[in-house]
């Protein structure tokens, strides 16, 4: 398994990577044409709008790959003692994968709602479909994450803790 980890997470980051520099060359085409010579390029935000769509839900997969996630916790700090922080640490990766799980469940939902109901962008008929698949996408592999968190935590809590030698 850590050779997939490596390997999604090399995958996840090009993928940002390659993203970042698309959406910012996009954006640097757009802002040069209206500035230069007073005109838009057509269609050239709803290209770029998608692109982002999927930066963002990528992103958020690459902060759960690489547990750098936002958490805002006084009980981060407070909690000290290291079987303590395992049994924690247990709880916040439960509730974080039913949170997950949740989450799953609504992205289908908007996904099998794009299906049912397709929708496309003004200009160039992009279907939007592809940004709510990049919003399951994320869904499914930050699940993934939650999961390897989850079981990395019940080992951590299964495991026999050394006794400390007193002297």
């Amino acid at each position: 398994m850590p050779v997939i980890d490596t390997l999604m997470k090399k995958l996840l980051k090009t993928a940002c990577v390659v993203l970042s520099i698309s959406v910012a060359l996009l954006m640097i085409a757009e802002i040069s044409a209206r500035h230069l010579f007073e005109h838009a390029f057509r269609g050239l935000p709803e290209i770029y709008l998608l692109l982002v769509m999927w930066l963002y839900m990528l992103g958020a997969s690459l902060a759960s790959a690489n547990r750098s996630h936002l958490r805002i916790s006084i009980l981060d700090m407070l909690i000290t003692r290291p079987r303590a922080r395992q049994v924690y640490d247990l709880l916040i990766a439960a509730m974080t994968l039913i949170i997950l799980l949740f989450f799953v469940r609504w992205a289908w939902g908007l996904v099998a709602w794009g299906i049912k109901r397709p929708q496309t962008t003004p200009i160039l008929y992009l279907p939007w479909l592809s940004s709510m698949l990049s919003i399951f996408v994320a869904s499914l592999l930050t699940t993934a994450y939650g999961i390897r968190d989850l079981v990395q935590a019940v080992r951590a809590v299964l495991t026999p803790q050394p006794l400390k030698q007193q002297g």
